[in-house]
């Protein structure tokens, strides 16, 4: 594991408990393995420090008690052969972060509240079985920098969305499904380049293109007067050869009229087909966010 990429580096060597004691290993011992792993026999090794640790795959059994919720590493502990540990602590909080202040505000019921376990913790969990599935593997393993994009939501905070949490390991293909996470789509600006992703504000979001942009914006206004603030977006055509809305929407299989509705974690909150279609924009976030008005 490296520290500076030039001098300073960690090996993490798994020993067998019961026939070995690293707390006796003396420098010379631990040249002599540390050469062995790197396959340099006279490399030279200056040993700075060793400390003993134990590898733990554990999950909280739940992420909530009252007014009190766990998350990151309180929440789960992942092998390192799995990884991600840390991109895990940070989805919980981007997660948590905007229904906390959607509650606290008075924009949501506290029912919201309860969608962050059920979003969240199945997530690690199938993380932590790819990481104890790598580390029995004989002809070693690859971390999948993409995994965590997988990341699709089931809850009542997304609407026909699968039943359950989940990630898929089988790699990302970006979709634009209610759950998932907004794909992002690279677009000219008026100050540069952009992408789709900068569209996601604090609030909810609608992203939709010019075609029947007056009702969906209508929408975007009644549901600013029943109390649910949403920001209505679509990424500005600065170049006639290229829609970026276009893209996106074909991307995510949705109509040139349609729209998609994007909680500020960035995943899909609701999808829709014409501004007619389904329930409003507003009782879709009364739902949502289990505030009727």
């Amino acid at each position: 594991m490296a520290i500076d990429n030039d001098t300073h580096w960690i090996y993490q060597y798994p020993y067998d408990p019961d026939t070995e004691d690293p707390t006796a290993f003396d420098e010379a011992h631990w040249t002599e393995i540390v050469r062995a792993a790197a396959g340099v026999a006279d490399l030279d090794v200056s040993v700075v420090d060793t400390s003993v640790w134990r590898m733990d795959a554990t999950l909280a059994s739940a992420y909530r008690r009252r007014r009190v919720f766990l998350a990151g590493d309180a929440a789960h502990a992942v092998p390192p052969t799995g990884g991600h540990g840390m991109n895990l602590g940070l989805g919980d909080a981007d997660n948590l972060a905007w229904k906390l202040a959607a509650v606290l505000s008075g924009r949501a019921g506290a029912e919201l509240l309860d969608t962050y376990e059920a979003e969240r913790r199945p997530i690690p969990r199938q993380v932590i079985e790819i990481a104890l599935d790598n580390a029995g593997a004989r002809g070693g393993y690859r971390i999948d920098d993409e995994l965590l994009l997988t990341t699709r939501y089931g809850s009542d905070a997304v609407v026909d969305g699968p039943s359950d949490s989940s990630i898929d390991p089988g790699g990302y293909t970006p979709a634009g499904l209610p759950g998932q996470l907004l794909p992002h789509v690279q677009f000219a600006n008026s100050i540069g380049v952009g992408s789709t992703l900068d569209l996601i504000g604090a609030t909810f979001t609608l992203i939709h293109g010019p075609t029947d942009s007056a009702q969906w914006h209508d929408q975007v206004d009644d549901a600013a007067r029943r109390g649910h603030p949403v920001t209505g977006r679509h990424p500005l055509v600065q170049d006639a050869s290229d829609d970026p809305w276009d893209r996106l929407r074909r991307l995510c299989g949705l109509a040139n009229t349609g729209a998609l509705l994007v909680r500020p974690d960035g995943h899909i909150a609701w999808r829709a087909d014409t501004p007619a279609s389904g329930p409003s924009l507003g009782d879709t976030l009364a739902t949502l966010l289990a505030k009727p008005s």
